[in-house]
């Protein structure tokens, strides 16, 4: 009995340290593009969605194009201003615990708990120069993934200052940081979309540099319309479609068949705020 009972506190301490290391180098804060925040311990990240594990009953799978940052130190609060300026480009960028830091592309995050990989939980980063590097959870501190939101001014407050516009049913956000947004309507060649659109995006840095839907008095020359207003609520038919510009109109017709995505018309975002809050809806015909 004595013998069974010293073989069992053994392995218990054999797993422990590896239990409990484990799972803090898993956990992080991720924070969208909207200014939400979820917690949890990261699972996977495969094929452009990050899975997210809240709770035992809560998976929670999240398309890489709306996260902002992967944080696994400091619940994505108090960033330093030195990593905001860096992280401002569309590089992602890799904050290591030591300190320094990686510009690149987060590829994929691979094996551990939870994921299909046998392997250890491994971060694989795609640097600059097209190399490879594999860091462990342990090493990562924080990823932010490119044209990470800058805080500008807005009626006297940073966009941290202000509160989220609460979105109405069958709303999206499309924030002014982001590139493309999925409506998840799929919409047919010819089908006529009703739009219903409000809030309003920053451009630069300058306060007065704000549009609502229908865009400012510029263009922006290297923006997916540059002979549309910059800002302007602009849509494209699937990943690959040809963007057409939208506005401040009540219905547009559909250029093609596929999922409708919107975006903000701009060619530099790493220094926009703001954001519209847009209910598209299809007609019956």
């Amino acid at each position: 009995m004595y013998q069974r009972f010293l073989a069992a506190f053994a392995f218990v301490l054999a797993i422990s340290p590896v239990t409990m290391a484990q799972e803090p180098g898993d956990r992080a804060t991720v924070q969208m593009r909207d200014g939400t925040k979820v917690e949890g311990r990261i699972e996977e990240l495969a094929g452009g969605t990050l899975f997210l594990r809240v709770s035992q009953h809560d998976q929670r799978r999240i398309n890489v194009g709306d996260i902002a940052l992967i944080d696994k130190r400091g619940g994505a609060s108090g960033l330093p201003a030195t990593e905001i300026r860096e992280a401002r480009g569309a590089d992602h960028v890799l904050l290591l615990n030591g300190g320094s830091s990686v510009r690149g592309r987060l590829v994929t995050i691979k094996g551990g708990e939870g994921s299909g990989d046998a392997g250890p939980r491994t971060y694989v980063f795609r640097t600059v120069d097209g190399s490879e590097r594999q860091f462990g959870p342990g090493e990562v501190a924080r990823i932010y993934l490119g044209s990470y939101p800058f805080e500008a001014a807005v009626s006297g407050h940073t966009a941290a200052d202000v509160p989220p516009t609460s979105v109405p049913s069958g709303g999206i956000r499309v924030p002014a940081t982001a590139a493309w947004v999925s409506t998840g309507l799929n919409v047919r060649k010819g089908d006529w979309v009703t739009f219903n659109t409000t809030g309003e995006v920053q451009l630069s840095e300058n306060v007065n540099d704000r549009a609502r839907s229908a865009g400012s008095s510029r263009v922006a020359r290297l923006s997916p319309l540059p002979n549309v207003n910059a800002g302007a609520l602009i849509g494209r038919i699937g990943m690959n479609g040809q963007p057409f510009g939208i506005g401040d109109q009540a219905t547009v017709p559909m250029p093609a068949a596929g999922v409708l995505y919107l975006s903000v018309n701009d060619d530099e975002r790493a220094d926009n705020a703001g954001e519209f809050i847009v209910v598209a809806s299809r007609n019956p015909r």
